[in-house]
């Protein structure tokens, strides 16, 4: 079967791509020198890694209390379950 994909999905690569083509012709015409070129690079990675990492913690945290959410209601649904059997019992 063939994969449909989304919309915003497309639209992000498509960002992505130019973005890395916008990034190699930037480095083509940069008026630094190479080893000046490195140091902006490394130190921009380093940037990127550390919003990535940043990203990814809050986005973990955002799960765990939206699983913490889910097993409350839970919890509560099963109560209520309980209750209304009682009751009819």
């Amino acid at each position: 079967m063939s994969e449909v994909k989304s919309p915003q999905r497309s639209s992000f690569t498509i960002f992505a791509v130019g973005a890395l083509i916008g990034a190699g012709i930037a480095l083509l015409y940069a008026p630094q020198s190479g080893k000046e070129t490195r140091k902006l690079l490394a130190k921009k990675a380093k940037l990127l890694r550390n919003k990535a990492q940043d990203t990814v913690e809050n986005a973990q945290e955002f799960i765990k209390d939206r699983k913490a959410d889910l097993v409350a209601a839970l919890d509560s649904g099963k109560e209520i379950v309980d209750h209304a059997k009682h009751k009819l019992s």
